[in-house]
């Protein structure tokens, strides 16, 4: 890695190797979003705001804003193309009119499932790790992930 990924990068120890290891497999997963988004002729944002709604269960454009870690009006452009595309309708909250609530349509449940399907296909390297390396790394970085949270 090193000079590939970034030129002049040099570790300062074992745990920022590791840190510039896993932002490099990010690039992966960016080639990934874009090619499934525009396989549904979606913009990366809106291919993971559908991703991110529950097709069960309407959301308000509040919670699909927390989910994504963002504010409420940066939701509203990729909502509105999920909308003019037919995978998602808003409607007014029942319980309080001031609400919009994000429905997935039937369209928007197929198309997030094969969203979903191409992005967590695991990659070829990560499947062909023998299991007990695979339940390794899934543990490091469960543990990653729950002291960040």
């Amino acid at each position: 890695m090193g000079d590939s990924f970034v030129p002049g990068l040099s570790y300062r120890s074992g745990a920022h190797e590791l840190w510039a290891l896993i932002v490099e497999s990010f690039r992966e997963w960016e080639r990934r979003v874009d090619a499934a988004a525009g396989e549904a002729g979606l913009s990366p944002v809106s291919a993971w705001a559908l991703v991110q709604l529950d097709p069960d269960h309407p959301s308000s454009q509040k919670e699909l804003a927390a989910r994504l870690h963002c504010t409420p009006s940066t939701v509203v452009d990729p909502t509105d193309r999920l909308e003019e595309g037919g995978l998602v309708r808003r409607r007014t909250n029942p319980a309080d009119r001031r609400v919009n609530e994000l429905m997935v349509t039937a369209k928007g449940r197929r198309v997030r499932e094969q969203l979903i399907a191409c992005l967590f296909q695991p990659p070829a390297q990560l499947e062909r790790l023998p299991r007990a390396e695979q339940e390794r790394f899934r543990d490091a970085m469960l543990a990653l992930v729950r002291k960040s949270q």
